[in-house]
């Protein structure tokens, strides 16, 4: 069983720390809010080679729907150990 202390994240469906594939790239879980409407606004963040960072904002609607959209069979979503502890 998994005990999270922070309390918000209990209710949401992506912990901080989670990879997602998109575009073949790893996008990394930065943050999470509740949003307009009272649903989960998750800021998705993405380093460079370079060290510089990308960030994109989405809801859980939006990531369930590009993580069906994936055509390449691989792993679609893996959460850290350190996102669980």
């Amino acid at each position: 069983m998994c005990v999270n202390k922070n309390k918000k994240s209990a209710y949401m469906k992506y912990p901080i720390d989670t990879l997602i594939m998109i575009n073949n790239c790893e996008w990394r879980v930065a943050e999470f809010r509740m949003g307009r409407g009272r649903e989960w606004v998750y800021t998705l963040s993405f380093e460079d080679t370079d060290g510089s960072f990308e960030t994109m904002r989405l809801n859980e609607t939006a990531i369930g729907k590009i993580m069906l959209t994936n055509s390449q069979g691989e792993e679609l979503f893996k959460v850290s150990e350190e996102a669980l502890a």
